[in-house]
């Protein structure tokens, strides 16, 4: 690819991006804080995953002797 076509090509790309809408961060962090105080109940991360839906438990007890 030349470096005229290279060129051309992240002008299409910038103006693409510039036409992207944007909102202010404080909007968006607001946006954020809402939509994880409204869906923390269903977080697995923050309420732990029940021992009856764990995949991964294991079974048996590990016994040393």
């Amino acid at each position: 690819m030349s470096q005229v076509q290279a060129m051309k090509k992240q002008v299409v790309q910038l103006r693409q991006e510039a036409n992207i809408p944007r909102i202010p961060v404080s909007q968006a962090c607001d946006d954020l804080i809402k939509y994880c105080t409204e869906n923390q109940k269903s977080d697995v991360l923050v309420t732990g995953i029940p021992p009856s839906d764990n995949p991964f438990k294991e079974n048996k007890a590990c016994i040393i002797v």
